[in-house]
């Protein structure tokens, strides 16, 4: 990748005494989050072995299944890259489809991999785009797919819990009050999504600003203060500037939801358990509030796993069907996953070569 004017690191130069702090605190965080994937890891474990005789012949049952499950995940993925590929302005597309199929595995695959949440990955995105689009451009058509994503999460996961209190109640209080809290949450930030893009708000401008004229604001954030107000400006104005665009992104978001709750539909089949569209929807969008919570454990390992077992427990399947379902989604995961570390290590080589060819060059 052509990123040297972005990132330009002199490794010659001594740390500075104020940054060392800094270091210091970023170390900390990493052995915090790899605590939490070690305690992941030994949730899935204890999982397994608890549940180990049934997880064991449900997934066996799925048999040549799985290539079902991992065209359908593929799928959903080249869903996304279409939507990041229609959020770039026309007069700035000057690359093709595959682009943004190889960004968004690339993308995923660090996502899967760090501890840094959805951030890293999206920034890998953003730059894997911008080897053939201007920086701000990319970064904005990243941020778009990733916005009106969510606004169809938060659509998905009212109407599974709506489902779910209609088809099976609340089964105690406790229960009432966390499908209750999710429903408020979701609400909230659906209505200031849905607020900032109709006032075309530049709410990180503003806070920049603010810091700025007190003297609080970072030095990289200055620096970089032109561009963060022109993809804001993309970002907010994109429903009024692109309207054709934006319905479509919309709709292929939701298209994309769907394309999951095939999936989960499909997987239960295979797993040999009765199947309903109602309760994979229910599992899908539970599955996405798992997802959002626990997103700084990479992977989501353990907890998702954890998660699904609970869910369908409370759908009357079991805690270990629960289990051999997540297993046989992350297992397509992982598919998506390696191919998207052949991209890196692809892009990584190909950029080295560029550059050794422009040394000898030079």
């Amino acid at each position: 990748m052509q990123n040297e004017d972005y990132l330009n690191p002199d490794i010659n130069e001594p740390i500075p005494a104020a940054d060392k702090p800094k270091r210091r605190v970023s170390a900390g965080w990493l052995w915090v989050h790899g605590l939490l994937f070690v305690i992941g890891f030994g949730l899935l474990i204890w999982l397994v072995y608890s549940y180990w005789g049934q997880v064991r012949e449900s997934v066996l049952n799925v048999g040549w299944g799985f290539a079902v499950v991992v065209t359908l995940n593929l799928i959903r993925h080249f869903g996304r890259a279409l939507s990041m590929y229609r959020a770039v302005a026309p007069e700035h597309r000057n690359f093709k489809y595959r682009s943004a199929v190889l960004a968004r595995f690339g993308g995923e695959a660090v996502n899967f991999f760090t501890f840094t949440g959805p951030f890293l990955g999206d920034a890998t995105k953003a730059m894997l785009l911008r080897r053939n689009t201007p920086i701000t451009q990319s970064a904005s058509a990243v941020i778009i797919d990733n916005i009106l994503y969510y606004i169809t999460v938060i659509l998905v996961v009212i109407a599974g819990v709506g489902l779910l209190i209609m088809n099976y109640g609340s089964s105690s209080p406790t229960m009432s009050r966390i499908l209750l809290a999710i429903v408020v949450v979701a609400l909230i930030l659906i209505s200031g999504l849905f607020v900032a893009m109709m006032k075309r708000s530049e709410p990180f401008s503003h806070i920049i600003g603010f810091l700025d004229r007190r003297g609080w604001a970072p030095g990289f954030i200055t620096r970089k203060w032109d561009g963060i107000r022109d993809v804001e400006k993309n970002v907010f104005q994109f429903y009024h500037d692109r309207k054709s665009d934006f319905f479509l992104v919309f709709a292929i978001s939701l298209t994309v939801h769907m394309v999951s709750v095939a999936e989960v539909y499909c997987v239960l089949i295979f797993l040999g358990e009765h199947a309903s569209v109602s309760n994979a929807f229910i599992i899908e969008s539970l599955t996405k509030v798992i997802n959002a919570v626990f997103s700084f454990i990479p992977g989501t390992i353990g907890v998702y796993e954890g998660g699904n077992g609970l869910i369908l427990r409370t759908l009357k399947y079991g805690t270990g069907v629960g289990v051999a379902l997540a297993l046989v989604r992350r297992a397509a995961i992982l598919f998506s996953t390696a191919i998207g570390c052949i991209v890196l290590i692809w892009r990584t080589a190909e950029g080295g070569a560029k550059r050794l060819k422009k040394d000898r060059d030079d």
